[in-house]
Order: structure tokens, then sequence, then C-alpha cells
């Protein structure tokens, strides 16, 4: 029956969504539903749409990467999909070009990248595998810009691949494409996760800076200092961590093949912004703590004795700012005797860790 309750003779066609555990699977748990709504409210469309999901992950390749057609036989023996979507949050590279998706309408599948959609949105996810989909139904491939102007500013191209061409390559170009790539891999790792893996690191951090707030000359020191310096020493604070996380933890990544230098640009800098995002948000913990700690320890009226004059909450803050700083280094020391591995799980989304330990792996048995 349609909206107005009449008969519809429309024929219906079932999509099967898998993904990647993490958020690959959250974001297609949530956007199933607006995915068939939005495919049926089509007037003109030619089919009823049916989308189901299914909470399964397909297993790497050799290369590190997952090819969906390999693993269309069994999935087909298993299900009654006709159209089958699979959403990776792992970047993939075709013909030396970040892949946003790749097309087969011979096998009615599709793989989505999310990381090329950058910070996307359900709205975004939706759009993008509806698009997927009206061309694997129709076989019409979306239009190029018309003008110049559109070209240059696009961040799309297409390729073909596969015996004959079978299959289309919908690839990202241009600077806009890559950091669009770079923020959806930022995403991706989910920098919040890393926080509660560092607990040596937050000990020790916490140790340090409940020196500094107990310890007369660090009162004296950060009353002295100017903002500026004191900006510059929470920079600092903050890199050092972020560095010594970043190589003791092994999380820096030399891709080999094509596109080596290109991918180890943007797999690093997007490791850089996930560690540094995760260290300054532990920065920012332990800040408000030491505040806390230092109103509710340190008398006013003395605290003004020891530094020579009259004190407020100015004074306070200063006085958590450096200590954190001071403490965010020791946390750097702390951080050695985290566990690795629990560090880079942390790090990286279950697909892409899974995919840099095979690298590893590989690169072992050379």
């Amino acid at each position: 029956m349609d909206e107005r309750g009449n008969e519809d003779a429309r024929p219906v066609k079932v999509v099967g969504l898998i993904a990647d555990q993490g958020i690959a699977q959250r974001m297609a748990n949530k956007v199933h539903q607006r995915l068939e709504k939005q495919l049926n409210r089509d007037e003109e469309r030619q089919f009823n749409w049916e989308v189901m999901i299914d909470p399964m992950s397909l297993p790497l390749s050799e290369s590190g990467s997952v090819i969906l057609n390999d693993n269309v036989p069994r999935l087909r023996e298993k299900y009654t999909w006709d159209y089958i979507i699979y959403l990776t949050d792992a970047p993939h590279y075709e013909q030396d070009r970040p892949v946003r998706s790749v097309l087969s309408p011979e096998h009615g599948t599709a793989t989505l990248s999310l990381p090329t959609l950058g910070l996307a949105t359900l709205k975004t996810v939706a759009r993008s595998l509806g698009e997927i989909l009206r061309e694997l139904a129709t076989g019409d491939v979306p239009d190029a810009p018309p003008s110049p102007l559109g070209k240059a500013l696009s961040v799309r191209g297409s390729l073909r691949a596969g015996e004959e061409g079978a299959s289309r390559i919908d690839s990202i170009e241009g600077f806009r494409g890559r950091v669009l790539l770079t923020l959806g891999m930022i995403r991706i790792n989910r920098p919040w996760r890393l926080v509660p893996q560092l607990s040596s690191a937050m000990a020790g951090a916490a140790a340090t800076g409940a020196f500094g707030v107990f310890y007369t000359s660090i009162w004296s020191m950060s009353d002295y200092l100017s903002s500026a310096r004191l900006g510059f020493i929470t920079l600092a604070s903050i890199a050092t961590l972020s560095l010594w996380l970043l190589f003791h933890n092994r999380l820096w990544e030399k891709p080999r093949g094509h596109r080596r230098k290109e991918r180890m640009l943007i797999y690093n800098v997007a490791t850089v912004l996930t560690v540094s995002l995760a260290a300054a948000a532990m920065y920012v913990l332990l800040f408000l703590t030491l505040l806390v700690a230092s109103l509710v320890v340190i008398d006013q009226e003395f605290l003004a004795s020891q530094l020579g004059h009259e004190v407020s909450i100015t004074e306070y803050l200063n006085l958590a700012w450096l200590a954190a700083s001071l403490g965010t280094l020791g946390g750097a020391i702390g951080s050695s005797f985290d566990d690795v591995k629990s560090v880079q799980r942390a790090t990286f989304s279950q697909r892409e860790y899974e995919r840099r330990n095979l690298t590893l792996d590989n690169v072992d048995e050379l």
C-alpha cells in the first residue's frame, strides 16, 4: 500500500547494509531507516525499497583492504538481498587515488568509505547511499559539474576498474578532498577513546601537577610569568606528550607501494591530530582537577602572604595553569607504563588497527 492507501504494484528491492565495527556499524544502525524513507519518498521510483542491516564484519585481504566482491557468493547464499552495500571506516586507494566508493552494477554491490565524507552527518551518509543505490538500480552515473569552475571546485572524480571497466570508482580529488579524508579519519579514530587508556600518563601527570600545587616556588613562578609564556609552556607540554605517545607506542606509519608519500602524510597527520586532541583533553581534565584542588587546599590569605599582594581567582588559575603544564610533562614519562597494544587499539578504529598490524606482520616476514 502507498501513503494514500492505494495498492502499490512496484516490485520490492532489498538492500543489505554491512559495516565495520565501531562508527561505521553505529552509522549503519542509525541511517538504515532514514535511507529507506528517503528512497521511498520519490514518487518516480521504480521499486519499493527495504533496507536491512547485519552486524557482520568482512575479513581483510592480504593487502590490508576488504574486497567486497570476493565475499558476494557467500553473502548471496546466506541472504536474499538484491543489493549489498559495505560501509567501511578505513581509507582506501585505487589507481593511486583515495576512493569514496566502488560500485559494481554487475554484482549489485558497492563499498562506501566513511572517512572520505569528512565530518559526515546522518543526512550526508544517507544522501551518499541514496546516490549509490540509484546508480546500481538504473545504471545512471551522476552528472559531472557542467562549468569549469564547478569541476575545479569539485572534490570527486570517476574512474573505471575491473574487467572491461565493469566497476566504477568514485574518487576524491584535490586538496579539499584530502582535507575531508583527514578530518574523516580523525573522527573515525575518536580521540576521546584514547584518554581512558592513558591511566599511567594521567597518574604521572596528576602526581607531578599536585607537587606543583603544593610547592611555593611554583606559586611565585606562576604569578611572575606572563600569560604568553604560560601559553607557550602549555603548548610545549602538550606537544611533548603527543610526540612521546606517537613514537613510544609506534603510531607513526611508513606506508609502502603507490602514493607512498601522500598516504604517509595523510595517515600520519590524522594520527598526530588524534593523539594531540587526546593529549589536549587530558590537559584540560588535569587543569580542572588541579584548580579545584588549589582552591580547596590553599587558603587565600596564606597565598597572598607568600606572593606579597592581594590575590583573586586569577592567581589560582595561573597556578593551576602552570602546574597542569608541568604535570603533562610528567605524564609523558608516565605514559611509558601504559600497554602499547592498548594505546594503539584506542588510537585507531578496529579496522585501521587490524590493517596496521597486518602491514607490520608482512614487513616482519620480509
